[in-house]
């Protein structure tokens, strides 16, 4: 599915002596879609990422010797509809000083970005990924996490910054800076999988990480827990956001059944934020078709008391061949009082307690 091509493979000498022992691949994804939004008021537009998240990607591998290997991962976001750099969570959530942009568009491999070291005893990994505890969400949600029907839509953002005075959580997806190792595959156990992280802050407010994930698949059955730390969201670093969330997922062959709960709490010196938050899913494959859904809810507790909210989320994918698929989504927020989740920002403002539903209809490429 994925192209690869020898390093400079047609440069001479130098490329004859790289291209036995490393490698380098370029991937990507393009996703484009029609969307129409109602926020109490609806709204048409060009929408990216409703199947899959837009991206351009190198990676690499070099053999040492002796068992061990180098790599490298650079993955950029791209806004396909304007051909620019996509803003993505992570470190690049907060305005630069004096700038009307958003950090996130500054960052150019703005997905991932790292270097690592492996052997048969695992993985050390350096600079810009995931963090340990968004992996659950995504890997078990129907939708990927993307488009219109994202689990991630009823995720903590904004209330905690106007709950907490304006404090800052970029590590919801990822983290800059991060110093990681990753188990590797049955050598401490058949199915055992997992990873151990810490992301220096670097004086930036809601960037200090530490986290970790630990799972267990085997034939249909996988499951998986994680917790995380992000320390200091606040330029007097007085307050503190712990996550844990806990995954799973069943493959009947003709169905699989997906579940999720987590807890995030970010705590002050008096006062604390709490939002919980599950879904349920099920993706069916059948032939060329692929159908989807999920339900899920948030509660919030503590200073977001009564804030809380239901999702649905339907969809469709047809595969036109193993790189090309057509699809389509449609999905419903019912806010209770004083919630204001959307199932999309590309449309007008909702208002407290107002429900948000969305309809994308699309087309992904892989490369």
């Amino acid at each position: 599915m994925k192209k690869s091509v020898l390093a400079l493979a047609a440069l001479g000498a130098f490329a004859g002596a790289a291209s036995a022992q490393s490698s380098v691949t370029i991937f990507g994804v393009v996703d484009l879609n029609v969307q129409s939004v109602d926020n109490g008021s609806r709204t048409y537009s060009m929408s990216t990422d409703g199947m899959a998240a837009s991206r351009l990607g190198f990676r690499g591998t070099e053999d040492l010797g002796g068992g061990l290997k180098a790599g490298f991962w650079l993955e950029m976001g791209i806004a396909l509809d304007t051909g620019r750099n996509a803003a993505v969570w992570g470190n690049g959530t907060t305005p630069i000083a004096g700038s009307t942009t958003q950090e996130g568009n500054q960052l150019f491999f703005n997905r991932r970005s790292t270097v690592s070291l492996s052997n048969q005893w695992g993985e050390l990994r350096l600079g810009r990924d995931y963090t340990a505890t968004f992996w659950n969400w995504t890997v078990f949600d129907p939708f990927g996490t993307v488009g219109v029907g994202a689990a991630t839509n009823l995720a903590l953002g904004s209330e905690l910054q106007a709950a907490l005075a304006g404090t800052t959580y970029g590590t919801l997806v990822r983290a800059n800076n991060m110093v990681q190792y990753i188990l590797p595959n049955g050598v401490f156990g058949p199915g055992l999988y997992g990873q151990a992280q810490i992301a220096a802050g670097e004086n930036a407010p809601g960037n200090k990480y530490y986290g970790g994930r630990i799972g267990y698949a085997a034939g249909a059955f996988d499951i998986a827990g994680s917790y995380g730390l992000t320390d200091c969201l606040d330029t007097m670093c007085t307050i503190d956001l712990t996550a844990w969330n806990l995954g799973g997922s069943w493959n009947f062959g003709f169905m699989k059944l997906s579940g999720f709960y987590g807890s995030m709490e970010a705590s002050g010196p008096v006062n604390k934020a709490t939002r919980e938050n599950w879904y349920v899913g099920v993706s069916a494959p059948f032939g060329q078709w692929n159908f989807k859904a999920s339900y899920g809810g948030t509660n919030g507790k503590d200073l977001l008391n009564g804030l809380d909210a239901s999702q649905w989320a339907i969809g469709a994918d047809y595969n036109l061949s193993k790189r090309t698929a057509l699809y389509a989504t449609w999905s419903s927020i019912n806010n209770d009082a004083g919630a204001r989740f959307a199932v999309s920002t590309q449309a007008s403002a909702l208002a407290a307690g107002s429900n948000s539903t969305g309809l994308q209809l699309g087309v992904r490429h892989t490369f």
